[in-house]
């Protein structure tokens, strides 16, 4: 087994395109017949919707499968299958950000989707993510779809417990930044030397300096992000024969052979524009995404897509001046852009009760690294810079002062509030069916859903689709974010938010909560033990399959029904009294809470299946106990 998976993750990091060989962007020859690299965004690519056609002919059966193993009462599958086959349920899997704590938890909950993982099928919900459509991530969600895509779309398993090359491990002194004699970061930092600070991240001086310095040499300015995606990188893909994935490309994603058989859903990753001399960033931010294919956005002020291939080539309108540049969509710069917050992580080293190296020295080192802070981000050296602008006098953007500058200037794509990336998978454009929705903030109160319900009433966000979601008090109130919860369940209800005559799809809610681990770790933390990580993997497992099945048995039924409910109301099919039970259990009624808030103390502990303000009734774990539930993902782990 282990062999065989050295093969496959070998074979995937053979197929590294950069025309350098390295790190380093490179000159290439111009495609043949090419009259413009840029498209206009009003519709996905023609790449994307053939691959997409050939991708259903996958998740078709395997939705079948699935719907077969669920005990679905009172439903022919082979009947419903028959009479959709004008059209495919369209299913998204979308990981929201949230730094390692994203990552782990993610990761247990995807393999939760997995049939791949042992006993999934049985106690989880393994073979949705075999039947879904779309597969995102932005920030640490990024950074868990970018290391199962660039490895052939490898399983969980796969890299947690057969991992033949140490990947994810995130302990204390294999974390990004080096913290040994981190007081001396000071002297750079009083110097506004970027490179010096720099210099404390791991692995600096086993390729990440050399490969800086030799994209600069090739005429391309960098940033810290470069040196972040390149430091995610040393974690994330295997050591390889380019030292981690230094010549490995996203658009390499259309040579894996996952994704040429359709055997993997069409990743994407997330990241936000930033106006030109602006520090702001709002839930009106574009939304900037990266799929195999393409560079772009949905976003009516950009309204532009690029060939992801050849960033890096000086565009104007799309027209190139004869001479084109590959290697510039180095995979770990793309995961980095979508996280870009080593800026954040800094910051988290001057707050008030933030302890750097102990009193009295912090009172005089934080005012210099504030300092720093302040000047790096004033020369645009926390963000990503990609350098030509792309989309330069794009004639596709409206009143866009993006598409007038230089450089396009990218930064962490859940920093405007929508921390789960869904404003551009619920499109016109992508006519999605069902989206799981993993909110995997520290402690979840609905906010990002609804920010991604309040961004398509914005000038940008005219073409996003989202179901109607209540308030943050209310997801409290109501237990939303203690137990999955269905948004959208009546298409009957949602037509004054239909556009093009695109109805929203179904929101499957699942925010992170304690079952067998308190999850709840900060964006910031950037170790974790092996025990911890693999705690933190098992919980993610738990909050998709319900705690293993033993809260609902019919739990995986209820999630046959969310996800073939816009075909059956297209089709015109009632839903069976086990569908209708289960759509009781989990469907928002529609109501708001109505608090008090002088005397109200919103519930901070959880239940099973709720929210309270009594003791933590669950059975956490701790590190060194062995879960307490009937089936474990721990015991493929053999902690």
């Amino acid at each position: 087994m282990l062999g065989a998976l050295f093969i496959l993750i070998w074979a995937a990091f053979v197929l590294s395109k950069s025309p350098s060989g390295g790190y380093a962007p490179g000159t290439v020859s111009c495609p043949k017949g090419v009259k413009s690299f840029i498209r206009e965004g009003s519709t996905i690519s023609n790449e994307e919707k053939d691959w997409i056609k050939e991708r259903h002919k996958v998740t078709d059966r395997a939705l079948a499968e699935f719907l077969r193993s669920v005990n679905m009462t009172d439903f022919d599958v082979d009947e419903f299958m028959t009479k959709n086959s004008s059209s495919s349920v369209n299913i998204a899997v979308s990981v929201s950000g949230g730094g390692y704590r994203s990552m782990l938890t993610g990761a247990g909950q995807v393999a939760a989707l997995d049939n791949r993982t042992q006993d999934a099928s049985e106690v989880g919900l393994g073979g949705i993510l075999q039947s879904s459509t779309y597969f995102a991530g932005l920030s640490g969600g990024a950074w868990l779809v970018g290391s199962l895509t660039m490895q052939d779309f490898a399983s969980v398993d796969q890299i947690v417990f057969e991992d033949p090359d140490d990947l994810w491990n995130l302990t204390e002194t294999r974390q990004l930044p080096n913290t040994t004699s981190l007081w001396k970061v000071i002297f750079p930092a009083i110097r506004l030397d970027a490179d010096g600070v720099l210099s404390h991240i791991n692995n600096w001086k086993n390729g990440i300096e050399s490969d800086l310095d030799k994209k600069n040499a090739a005429g391309f300015q960098t940033t810290i992000t470069d040196a972040w995606g390149r430091a995610l990188a040393f974690q994330l893909f295997p050591k390889g024969k380019d030292n981690h994935g230094a010549a490995t490309t996203w658009s390499d994603i259309r040579d894996l052979n996952a994704f040429k058989n359709h055997e993997m859903p069409f990743p994407i990753l997330v990241s936000l524009a930033r106006q030109p001399d602006s520090i702001f960033y709002s839930l009106n931010s574009t939304v900037v995404e990266a799929n195999p294919f393409e560079m772009g956005s949905f976003d009516t002020d950009l309204n532009t897509f690029v060939d992801i291939k050849y960033l890096g080539t000086n565009l104007v309108d799309g027209k190139s001046n004869g001479t084109c540049v590959g290697g510039y969509d180095n995979s770990g710069f793309i995961i980095g852009t979508s996280s870009s917050l080593f800026n954040q992580f800094l910051n988290t080293l001057v707050c008030k009760e933030c302890k750097l190296v102990g009193k009295p020295f912090d009172y005089v080192l934080k005012p210099i690294l504030k300092r720093f802070l302040l000047r790096i981000s004033s020369d645009k050296d926390d963000v990503a810079v990609v350098n030509p602008n792309p989309f330069y006098h794009s004639s596709y953007g409206k009143d866009n002062n993006i598409t007038t500058d230089e450089s396009l200037v990218l930064f962490d794509g859940g920093l405007g509030g929508e921390t789960i990336p869904l404003s551009n998978l619920m499109t016109t454009e992508r006519k999605l069916d069902a989206v799981f929705a993993f909110d995997n903030a520290n402690w979840p109160n609905g906010s990002s859903l609804v920010d991604a319900y309040s961004r398509q009433f914005v000038d940008k966000g005219e073409s996003t689709v989202c179901p109607y979601v209540p308030d943050v008090t209310s997801f409290t109130q109501q237990n939303l974010t203690a137990k999955p919860t269905f948004f959208g369940c009546d298409a009957k209800n949602l037509t004054e938010l239909t556009k093009d005559g695109v109805v929203p799809p179904l929101v499957i809610y699942l925010a992170n909560r304690p079952y067998e681990y308190l999850s709840n770790t900060s964006t910031f933390q950037m170790s974790y033990t092996d025990q911890e990580k693999k705690a933190m993997i098992q919980n993610g497992f738990d909050i998709t399959s319900r705690l293993n099945g033993t809260i609902d048995e019919e739990y995986r039924a209820c999630i046959g029904c969310a996800v073939i409910r816009r075909e059956q109301e297209r089709l015109g099919q009632k839903q069976t009294d086990q569908c209708k039970k289960c759509f009781q259990r989990y469907c928002w009624d529609g109501t708001i809470s109505r608090v008090n808030t002088t005397n109200y103390s919103p519930p901070v502990n959880f239940t099973n299946s709720g929210l309270t303000n009594r003791s933590m009734d669950v059975p956490t774990l701790k590190i060194n106990e062995s879960p307490k539930s009937s089936f474990s993902i721990f015991s493929l782990f053999r902690i």
